[in-house]
């Protein structure tokens, strides 16, 4: 697949689970309409009730937002030892929320919880650890708290223990690992876990090829909002190596959401996406509209200020390709990898019975006739 679906690197692991302040994970039932009741059992020394009223504070849900004293009710619940109050304290130290900023305190609070079991604890300090972030980095202790977390189903922390597997850091490279723990989030409806999982799939790495379950699982990642899902599901019905699964019609409108979700969220239009949007248009006979499209994304990549001169390279490169293609009107399609070794299936993976596709060989099939092809 290609290189626009987004490894799990350092910095796209902190920008995929950014925690917010007050994390839904975090709260609680109310324990009851009258706040007066609440601060009167949280002043009593009701941890429960420090951390609802802190709450409240911090969102002004019910109370007047006040960041500094819900900070001081979230401390005092955190000082008995509530393991949702000691994580929100540390996000509240790592966003600098009615504290100064402090990364090495946010640290401190988030081993507090995670040391006493708290799933997003544990991944909040195997994040911690793997960026470097108010700790010393250090891949293999990250990876001890992701072990820790994925072991009580947290999906953030299995796609991220996944993506350590997959790549060899902080543990021994085992794709079939990985695999298995991309599929435990991916059922759990957490959308980069099926992305990574129908990669896996698409390239045959620590799974079967198997391009039919490829396209079940970014089907399933493309139901959510998520642009990044929509634009792999386009790209994959534009190029995919086996051609009966090829489908420029539907290509073209995944691609199109893609750029329009951008869109609404007041995102840059990135290359990768135009890149997309011009095969999907080349798959759909297009022609003259995906030169315009590739030579957009050319453009686009020039800009780019973030990646290396080799990355720039290796880009256009790929771009130019696919342009000249398109100048010849014929389409661009994925080659088939070149598979390491075969590996075992994973037989706890029921997508294509969940999604009512019938299951096909793992080898690509060829279409015997010109037509777009069928929907995934």
């Amino acid at each position: 697949m290609k290189s626009m679906i987004r490894p799990f690197t350092a910095a796209v692991l902190a920008a995929l689970f950014a925690f917010t302040v007050i994390p839904a994970s975090a709260q609680v039932p109310r324990r009851g309409p009258a706040d007066a009741d609440l601060e009167t059992y949280a002043a009593k020394g009701d941890a429960d009730a420090q951390f609802e009223l802190g709450l409240r504070y911090l969102t002004g849900e019910g109370l007047k937002k006040d960041e500094k004293l819900g900070k001081e009710w979230m401390e005092k619940a955190a000082a008995q030892k509530h393991l949702r109050a000691q994580f929100v304290m540390g996000s509240l130290y790592e966003d600098g929320v009615g504290v100064k900023k402090d990364e090495s305190k946010a640290v401190e609070w988030y081993r507090k919880a995670a040391e006493n079991g708290f799933a997003p604890a544990q991944f909040a300090t195997a994040m911690a650890y793997d960026l470097g972030r108010g700790i010393k980095q250090d891949a293999v202790k990250a990876t001890e708290w992701l072990e820790k977390a994925a072991e009580q189903n947290h999906p953030q922390a299995q796609t991220a223990l996944a993506s350590k597997y997959e790549r060899g850091v902080g543990a021994t490279r085992n794709p079939s690992k990985a695999a298995l723990f991309y599929l435990r989030a991916a059922q759990q409806d957490f959308v980069q876990a099926m992305g990574r999982l129908a990669n896996l799939y698409y390239t045959g790495n620590g799974v079967p090829l198997d391009y039919r379950r490829a396209g079940a699982w970014y089907q399933r990642a493309a139901k959510s909002e998520d642009p990044w899902a929509a634009n792999n599901l386009a790209w994959f019905l534009a190029t995919c190596p086996d051609e009966s699964l090829q489908n420029g019609e539907q290509a073209v409108l995944h691609a199109s959401r893609a750029l329009r979700m951008m869109d609404e969220a007041g995102e840059d239009q990135r290359y990768e996406m135009i890149d997309t949007k011009a095969a999907c248009l080349a798959r759909n006979g297009e022609y003259l509209e995906a030169i315009l499209w590739q030579k957009r994304s050319l453009a686009l990549l020039a800009e780019d200020k973030e990646i290396t001169d080799e990355e720039r390279q290796q880009l256009k490169a790929e771009f130019d390709t696919r342009l000249k293609l398109y100048q010849q009107e014929s389409p661009f399609n994925e080659p088939e990898p070149k598979i390491e070794k075969e590996a075992a299936p994973l037989p706890q993976d029921t997508i294509l019975q969940d999604e009512g596709i019938p299951g096909s060989d793992s080898k690509p099939k060829k279409k015997k006739s010109g037509s777009k092809g069928t929907v995934v």
